[in-house]
């Protein structure tokens, strides 16, 4: 079947990530981070739950919540998922130590952080890599496209 001239037109599928797409992946891993976090410090304040806790949450939180921002962030991209998801899982982790390097005036970058870094980055990329090959909505279906 013949191309239209519209249909040749639309620009394909976006094949760079764009500053929108990581704010909005960004933004949905803090909408998932924060209150994971509040309710993890309300039930840490009123239980006797030990303090050894902390870590594994903050790490499984991290996990989900990178894991979503790089799978929202490259939904429209068609290759480099795992550059992009990576990139997001970067800056995911870079905002999160800067804030809570201010928060608690501690500037060290030790093992912890470092893990932290490679784990938002690694897991930022399967993120990406799922976002790409996530099938579009079922209304692209219906339409045949």
């Amino acid at each position: 079947m013949l191309k239209t001239s519209n249909q040749m037109s639309k620009p394909a599928v976006n094949e760079s990530m764009s500053l929108v797409a990581v704010l909005k992946g960004i933004l949905a891993a803090y909408i998932i981070t924060i209150p994971a976090f509040m309710l993890f410090a309300l039930i840490l304040a009123n239980t006797d739950y030990s303090q050894k806790l902390i870590t594994p949450a903050v790490v499984i939180t991290t996990i989900i919540s990178v894991l979503t921002a790089g799978s929202i962030s490259t939904r429209g991209l068609k290759n480099k998922g795992w550059l992009n998801g990576s990139i997001v899982g970067f800056l995911y982790m870079l905002i999160l130590y800067l804030s809570s390097s201010l928060i608690y005036r501690n500037f060290v970058i030790d093992k912890y952080v470092v893990t932290m870094v490679v784990i938002g980055i690694l897991t930022g990329a399967i993120g990406g890599i799922i976002g790409i090959n996530i099938k579009k909505s079922t209304k692209y279906k219906h339409a045949g496209i």
